[in-house]
């Protein structure tokens, strides 16, 4: 029992590991977002952008923490400072956004294979992500309602539609390349992905932690100060209180530019991979010997 126990607990190695992939992986689809083009149907905008599923189903699986602070840096690194782009306070934002939306997503599922947890999981990822956004985007109107009176009715619209963007985002990242793929994905990849990383099968006593975590008042404190800075960051960048860089490689040099980083992010994913199949081997290696030793 106490070496199953183990198995449930992440190493350093392994946490690198998770961390690893989930930054290539959503690196990958921050890069597809500038490289294919979104798909209007009506109101609605179909983006690469969207295709969060992946890191929210390693965030289910395998350490919430880890899956959303990977996803979060391969958005920054391989979207952004790869491709010569870093928006300064404004990434912090995001950063903050994106990591607790799929750090919330990861620790609200107790099991894998309930598909009500994974929806209920999901949706509440997606409304922390883009409801930060969406919050954000309403304080500067309502921050900047003096020089838009000069429009009457128009800081009312531009809320209204700040609403509209944020309800559209749902249906589409919340449900259709959210909620959608995920709800096949977990309950599937649950007991054949954790292997790789030399685990059991996502334990209940490790689901159970992360749980208490999000229900702890100390991380409810913690949320509300990352929102709050969350908030002051995208002010001061608004503000131009900021310290941003623009290199716009893709625009000096091509789209080749953002070709190579793909490329590079799906090197990394594949290392990454590859590094957890040799992971798997050792461990069961060890597994053996171990057992064998007991008998």
């Amino acid at each position: 029992m106490e070496g199953i126990q183990k198995r449930n607990e992440l190493t350093q190695s392994q946490k690198l590991l998770v961390f690893t992939l989930s930054m290539s992986l959503y690196g990958l689809s921050s890069l597809a977002e500038e490289l294919l083009p979104a798909l209007a149907l009506g109101p609605l905008i179909l983006s690469a952008k969207y295709f969060a599923f992946v890191p929210i189903a390693l965030s289910m699986l395998f350490s919430p923490f880890y899956t959303a602070i990977g996803a979060a840096t391969g958005a920054l690194l391989f979207g952004g400072i790869l491709a010569g782009q870093f928006g300064g306070f404004g990434e912090l934002e995001q950063f903050i956004a994106l990591s607790l939306g799929l750090f919330v997503a990861g620790s609200l599922v107790k099991d894998p294979k309930n598909r009500k947890q994974i929806t209920i999981a999901a949706l509440a990822g997606a409304f922390i992500y883009h409801g930060i956004g969406s919050a954000t985007d309403i304080q500067q109107v309502l921050l900047g309602v003096r020089e838009l009176q000069t429009v009457p009715g128009l800081a009312g619209i531009l809320i209204l539609a700040e609403i509209g963007s944020f309800i559209s985002a749902i249906i589409i990242s919340g449900l259709l390349f959210g909620l959608f793929p995920v709800l096949f994905l977990v309950p599937y990849l649950n007991g054949k992905i954790e292997p790789a990383l030399g685990m059991d099968a996502r334990g209940q006593s490790a689901l159970l932690a992360a749980k208490e975590k999000v229900s702890d008042a100390r991380f409810i404190v913690a949320s509300m100060l990352l929102v709050g800075i969350a908030f002051v960051s995208d002010y001061l960048y608004e503000a131009g209180l900021n310290l941003e860089w623009q290199a716009n490689f893709a625009e000096a040099f091509g789209n080749w530019v953002l070709w190579l980083n793909l490329i590079a992010a799906a090197l990394v994913a594949g290392m990454t991979m590859t590094l957890m199949a040799k992971h798997k081997r050792r461990s069961l290696t060890a597994h053996y010997h171990e057992d064998h030793f007991i008998q």
